[in-house]
């Protein structure tokens, strides 16, 4: 007996693969955020307000990059937004590919986020963002809703 697929009877019908990804996309960021993200907003916070020691100003500098204060406020803004963006679904393969790029940069530089954050952990961010950038956000997103809604006003009566 030859392999025959399974049809796809309703393409817009939710499949158990769209939860897989609503999954993922919440766990990543959670453990994202609360892991790296959180003390570097607390450091990024207290420089702002109380000029205070922030640990990756130095580390960008010891670099030699160039603006290493407004670097480090601009890649927190950015984790930030992109990370959110990841969340909602909303731009989901822009987001995932900025997030994998920096997750790549923190990797390769190697800068230090967080006292849990080993190579491991950061190969499977990249990989995890990569998945993500490269397969989208699935069905349970913002952009598929987005998507549908331009789809329906398209269409005539």
């Amino acid at each position: 007996m030859p392999f025959q697929p399974l049809s796809d009877n309703d393409p817009d019908k939710l499949q158990p693969g769209d939860l897989g990804l609503l999954i993922i996309r919440l766990i990543t960021v959670a453990i994202f955020s609360y892991y790296q993200l959180g003390s570097q907003l607390s450091h990024a916070i207290d420089h702002v307000w109380d000029n205070g020691e922030w640990d990756l100003i130095s580390q960008l500098t010891e670099k030699n990059l160039p603006f290493p204060g407004i670097l480090a406020l601009g890649a927190i803004a950015i984790l930030t937004i992109s990370l959110l963006g990841v969340l909602l679904g909303i731009f989901t393969r822009l987001n995932a590919l900025v997030l994998t790029l920096l997750s790549g940069f923190i990797l390769l530089a190697p800068i230090v986020l967080s006292a849990t954050l080993n190579p491991q952990a950061l190969a499977l961010y990249v990989g995890l963002f990569a998945a993500l950038a490269l397969g989208g956000g699935g069905r349970l997103s913002l952009d598929h809703a987005l998507a549908n809604r331009r789809e329906r006003r398209r269409k005539p009566l």
